[in-house]
């Protein structure tokens, strides 16, 4: 099993981002340090409540400069957003700073907002995502590469620098809908799923559609991985555990609850805000002393066969880094060992 951290980046009214970039960029550090497989960063816009990274590359980039193993991905570039032979040049970029440590995350998106504030009718966002996954990889592989999308064009140029890793570095696209699922398992690609969005039940029937999908289209399963988002807190006892991960869940819900009532609202993150914090301490989270917490991956290893767990350490932004980076050690002591 691996395990990596995940970032979201909100930013409370009394927090800079500035300071919450920077917090990031020294866990990050931390976690190559103790022995974490990857570090993970989301891309969102428009809400600093919300978040504060609408540019993750430019922070993994810094994450690569004073890292030395972790492995450093998106989750998830927001494909139809962008330019796909700039992102192309970015990512490749990322892995040559990295020495061969990038990962490919996509997602298609989701909030409304999101694709307004970028002048794009959310209604091509499938489309565009999969011509530009198609293009990126495409670009990666072939020089004098062309393609002749409906949206996207290439005219027999080559994208330099060429990624360390080839033909590419990996590639996770993100399953937030239950269409998702089937359509990531037909691609042949590693998937990241999210059970706090799409439900325990949405997760458990999506990841059985991704596989069936990939043993019809005749993928290599061993090659592959399924990555799940794990909310998580750790602490020496139970009660010390829970008074830390509520004080900082219920400022991520309390900012969906706000999506929700607004334009913005994706299904997911509507869905989400009738969440409590006990709901996803119960069901969706690791949340307690070493050994309850272990006890709780155990469960989802069961539950979701995956390969990695991406572990939400501050899931609103309200820990004090002392505390975030107490449970970071505290899980790599005493939870990793376990499904090593």
């Amino acid at each position: 099993m691996e395990f990596g951290v995940f970032y979201q980046l909100p930013c409370a009214v009394d927090q800079t981002p500035a300071a919450r970039i920077q917090d990031t960029i020294a866990q990050c550090q931390l976690a190559d340090e103790l022995g974490f497989d990857a570090a993970w960063l989301a891309e969102l816009h428009f809400n600093p409540r919300f978040s504060v990274m609408p540019a993750p590359l430019m922070i993994a980039a810094a994450i690569a400069q004073t890292t030395k193993r972790i492995r450093i991905g998106n989750a998830v570039n927001l494909l139809a957003l962008h330019q796909p032979v700039r992102l192309a040049e970015e990512l490749a970029t990322l892995d040559v700073l990295s020495n061969g440590r990038a990962i490919f995350g996509a997602g298609r998106g989701s909030m409304p907002t999101h694709f307004e504030g970028y002048g794009i009718d959310q209604e091509e966002g499938r489309a565009r995502f999969i011509e530009a996954l198609e293009f990126i990889l495409g670009s990666w592989q072939k020089e004098n590469f062309t393609y002749d999308g409906k949206y996207y064009q290439a005219h027999g140029f080559t994208v330099t620098p060429r990624p360390i890793q080839q033909p590419h570095p990996p590639v996770y696209v993100a399953a937030n809908s239950a269409d998702t699922f089937g359509i990531v398992g037909e691609l042949g690609h590693s998937i990241l799923v999210a059970p706090t969005i799409v439900t325990t039940e949405g997760a458990v029937t999506g990841l059985a559609s991704y596989r069936a999908e990939l043993a019809e289209n005749g993928h290599d399963v061993a090659k592959l991985k399924v990555n799940v988002n794990v909310p998580t807190h750790v602490a020496a006892s139970e009660k010390e555990a829970k008074a830390g991960f509520v004080k900082t869940i219920n400022n991520y819900l309390a900012t969906l609850g706000e999506i929700g009532a607004a334009r913005g609202a994706s299904r997911g993150s509507s869905r989400a805000s009738s969440l409590t914090a006990e709901m996803v301490m119960d069901e969706f989270a690791a949340v307690g002393t070493p050994d309850q917490v272990a006890a709780k991956l155990e469960k989802f290893k069961e539950l979701y066969g995956p390969q990695e767990f991406m572990c939400w350490f501050n899931i609103g932004g309200m820990l004090p880094p002392a505390e975030v980076e107490s449970s970071m050690k505290l899980f790599a002591k005493e939870v990793m060992p376990r499904f090593k």
